[in-house]
């Protein structure tokens, strides 16, 4: 919080995954309103096998649309971000890391929202599956991942996140 702005009022509108907020302001000079979304943090994977990097293809609501992308997931409460990369890693793809390495941690919309994402590269991948979220209708996608780097800098990759997660490479 800035030294001007002092928080008068916090009401919770909404309550799940994450929580949708909004604080009442006070800046000195102003009073207003500051909607935003409290969330616990979510992981980004390149995971790579040889050449090829693995991507997931999967109907999205807010957008109408299947969207290819990284394979990525939220936190749960307490858990770390190593722990849930491995998670999801074997929940989305099917496979285990034996070598991960975080290569960014930044927040995702800092406009509105306190989500952090972390960005691993997994390599070295064993097949082992643990079970996915029932929500969730997901198709493996493996690509060269010279091909899926083209696409992301010709942008190609509707999804953000994917897109810097390859560029990172």
């Amino acid at each position: 919080m800035s030294e001007r702005e002092r928080i008068v009022a916090r009401q919770t509108v909404y309550e799940g995954p994450f929580r949708m907020l909004v604080d009442e302001i006070d800046d000195g000079e102003h009073r207003y309103r500051r909607a935003w979304v409290q969330h616990p943090g979510a992981v980004v994977l390149v995971p790579l096998i040889e050449d090829d990097v693995l991507l997931v293809r999967q109907f999205r609501h807010p957008t109408g649309e299947e969207i290819l992308e990284l394979p990525a997931g939220t936190l749960e409460p307490g858990e770390d971000p190593h722990e849930t990369a491995v998670r999801e890693l074997q929940e989305e793809c099917g496979y285990k890391p034996l070598r991960i390495t975080e290569i960014l941690r930044g927040y995702a919309a800092p406009g509105y929202s306190s989500e952090v994402y972390h960005f691993f590269r997994a390599e070295e991948l064993v097949p082992s599956r643990l079970p996915g979220d029932v929500d969730e209708d997901i198709s493996l996608v493996r690509m060269p991942l010279r091909e899926a780097i083209a696409m992301a800098r010709a942008g190609q990759m509707g999804d953000v996140k994917t897109a810097l997660g390859l560029l990172l490479l």
